[in-house]
């Protein structure tokens, strides 16, 4: 017999069957390519013990029963586990005919009892919604230093505006603070936080309607929807019925509302793209009560348009926001080193600039060679003039917007997105389009309905850009992708994370959960002389949707059967599968003895399978699994034209893989 080197390069390759990716990793899940060697991602740990719920407002009330003999008179709500809501109602002929709304209050956790303050007749009932509970779906970090050295990270959700204190000045174990503005802080016709949904639907301000309604919408025939949004997912929108149309997706275009963040010196400056203000937080006068988890709220930027897309800050310390004032296709800046001059004279560098764009502008991206400015259609690039003219832009390229802003991310020298059906990369220049080896399995399985929903992150230590997504059918990421520009390459696999900053400022990556939880990433693993095994608290998780939620994976080097006597059963979520393997052209049947293996794992901490089969489409028989032997050999006995190798780890553990060998024979033609 002769050994039978098995050469098998970095990176997956999906956009063929499992057969034509042959002598290629193939499929996978937690894992990434590092000089050349196959190994497991960090670790996490939750950032901090808060929770990003969702505020409980009241959404709306229905009369169901007008009643009579009523006055008109004030409304208020009893039970629901909330507080807060006011309201009033009038009445035609006695009987109640419409309602507002002058205080949605908040913690609402199911609908209350709506009281009527005259008793009428009795007979009247009104009956509320909310705007749910549960997670609140986080959609924007920004960390940065101050300064003083201090650190910060903001966060925000759909229906908040959160700071966590990373430098522990405001208390030990700080929590995550609420800095969301009062109600009476929004200017007039903006839609607060609180009431946003998570679906955004542009065209009135950037607010948010309901998903699914007309409320308010101009309809085919001149007549403006009554219909507010309901909750049915991928649903139709305005109009909500025409019988000339079949399609659903007819007039779908669904923004997620998603925050754009940056630091103006020590100060914060945010922007909500379903509420449109520009927020100003002023780091030295902010005080924080722990016993609230709450924080100072930051005030609108003054002189600063409304009903804005995004904002950020230019290398040339200019403010610049994006879809300035409602226009869709404009940015606007103020003038240098200034909060609140916004208004061009002859005396200062302020100004704004309208693209000529089929599409509306959903963001903007720094860049060593200046700003990117991203439409739904095309890619634009700022270019600093200096006065009288300050900034000039032009267009890269025609087609390749990306599918949302966060599916942007990058460095300031490189920066890569993912639009519908390919990837771009922007390193100065041109924009290039990414050859990606795994583009068939992402995008042919991947919902696109609502542009948002996609959370792109930048992970320096490994030079990767990683894309979270939600497969088809999901309403929040389920699924990864990452592109390592270091080595090019790709791998995919499967977890649940809706946001992520990178360690620039903290030190290390946060990532955050659909579960409402930060989580810090990239968890360095046990260094230590004698590695330490699993800990005896853990419970290994069932699945990946229960993995995503731990609050803390450590990952160890090694599994003590004493401890965890179920560990060979229990799912070993980090994975690596490759394509079929074969002696030459395929038409020879090997018989394998022994594999040797170069590898680097704990007692129990990695195994090998093996599925052989004849032809593709023959069902394969498995084989296995091998526990990979500390001394490099694994006795097998396998006999089949190709061959699949499975590589896999319980979901905790640190290893390493790199070439693998059969001794292997050829055993005939049949």
């Amino acid at each position: 017999m002769a050994l039978l080197p098995i050469k098998i390069p970095p990176g997956f390759f999906r956009n063929a069957t499992q057969y034509q990716a042959k002598n290629r990793w193939y499929d996978g899940n937690l894992v990434r390519f590092s000089e050349g060697r196959l190994m497991p991602i960090g670790g996490w740990q939750r950032l901090a013990d808060t929770q990003i719920v969702k505020k409980g407002a009241i959404k709306a009330l229905t009369i169901v029963t007008a009643g009579t003999g009523y006055s008109a008179g004030s409304l208020s709500a009893t039970g629901g586990g909330g507080s807060g809501f006011a309201g009033t109602y009038t009445v035609s002929g006695g009987a109640i005919a419409t309602t507002t709304i002058t205080n949605y209050g908040t913690g609402y956790t199911t609908a209350p009892t709506i009281v009527i303050s005259h008793a009428g007749n009795g007979d009247a009932s009104i009956t509320a919604t909310t705007f749910g509970t549960g997670a609140d779906p986080i959609r924007g970090l920004h960390s940065w230093r101050l300064s003083t050295g201090d650190r910060y990270l903001a966060v925000g959700s759909v229906q908040s505006l959160r700071i966590w204190d990373g430098s522990q000045s405001a208390s030990t174990n700080a929590p995550i603070y609420d800095i969301s503005p009062a109600s009476a802080a929004y200017p007039s016709g903006a839609i607060e936080f609180k009431l946003q949904e998570d679906f955004l639907i542009p065209g009135l301000g950037f607010g948010a309607l309901g998903y699914g309604g007309d409320l308010g919408v101009t309809n085919f025939d001149g007549s403006t929807g009554v219909t507010p949004g309901g909750d049915t997912y991928g649903g139709p929108r305005h109009p909500t019925a025409d019988p000339d149309v079949t399609d659903i997706d007819a007039f779908r275009d669904i923004f997620a509302p998603v925050w754009s963040m940056d630091n103006f010196g020590d100060d914060l400056l945010a922007c909500h793209s379903g509420e449109g203000t520009i927020w100003w937080w002023d780091v030295s006068g902010a005080t924080f009560t722990n016993s609230t988890q709450t924080a100072t709220a930051p005030t609108q930027l003054g002189g600063a348009p409304v009903s804005n897309v995004s904002v950020l800050v230019t290398p040339e310390r200019h403010i610049m926001v994006m879809g300035a004032g409602g226009n869709q296709r404009r940015i606007q800046w103020a003038s240098q080193e200034s909060l609140t001059d916004w208004t061009p004279t002859l005396v200062n560098t302020a100004g704004d600039l309208d693209l000529q764009t089929k599409g509306r502008i959903i963001g903007g991206f720094k860049t060593r060679y200046g700003v990117l400015v991203f439409t739904t259609s095309d890619v634009w690039k700022t270019n600093y003039l200096g006065p009288p003219y300050v900034y000039g832009i032009e267009r890269l390229t025609e087609g390749g917007g990306p599918v949302g802003m966060k599916a942007v991310a990058g460095s300031a020298d490189f920066v890569a997105w993912m639009s519908r059906g390919r990837f771009w990369s922007f390193t100065g220049g041109y924009v290039k389009e990414l050859s990606c080896d795994v583009a068939d399995y992402i995008f042919s399985n991947i919902n696109l309905d609502v542009e948002g929903l996609i959370a792109a992150g930048h992970n320096p230590e490994f030079g990767e850009i990683i894309w979270f997504y939600p497969k088809e059918g999901d309403s929040y990421c389920t699924r990864y992708v990452t592109y390592s520009y270091r080595e090019q390459h790709w791998t995919t696999g499967n977890l649940e994370r809706t946001a992520l900053e990178p360690s620039d400022a903290l030190g290390y990556p946060v990532w955050s959960g659909s579960d409402g939880y930060l989580y810090r990433h990239e968890m360095d693993p046990d260094t230590q002389s004698t590695p330490i095994p699993r800990s005896s608290a853990v419970t290994a998780p069932a699945d990946v949707a229960a993995l995503s939620t731990m609050e803390s994976r450590v990952v160890a080097k090694g599994v003590d059967v004493a401890i965890h006597p179920n560990v060979a059963t229990e799912a070993h979520l980090c994975y690596a599968e490759t394509g079929a393997i074969e002696i030459g052209a395929g038409n020879k049947m090997m018989n394998v003895r022994q594999i040797i293996t170069d590898t680097d794992a704990g007692s129990k901490g990695l195994r090998m399978k093996a599925t052989v089969a004849d032809t593709p489409d023959g069902t394969g028989t498995e084989k296995g699994p091998y526990a990979l032997e500390s001394d490099g050999y694994t006795d097998t006995r396998f006999t089949g034209r190709q061959t699949y190798l499975k590589v896999e780890s319980p979901f905790d553990q640190e290893w390493r893989f790199g070439e693998v060998r059969f001794l292997a024979s050829v055993s005939g033609s049949r």
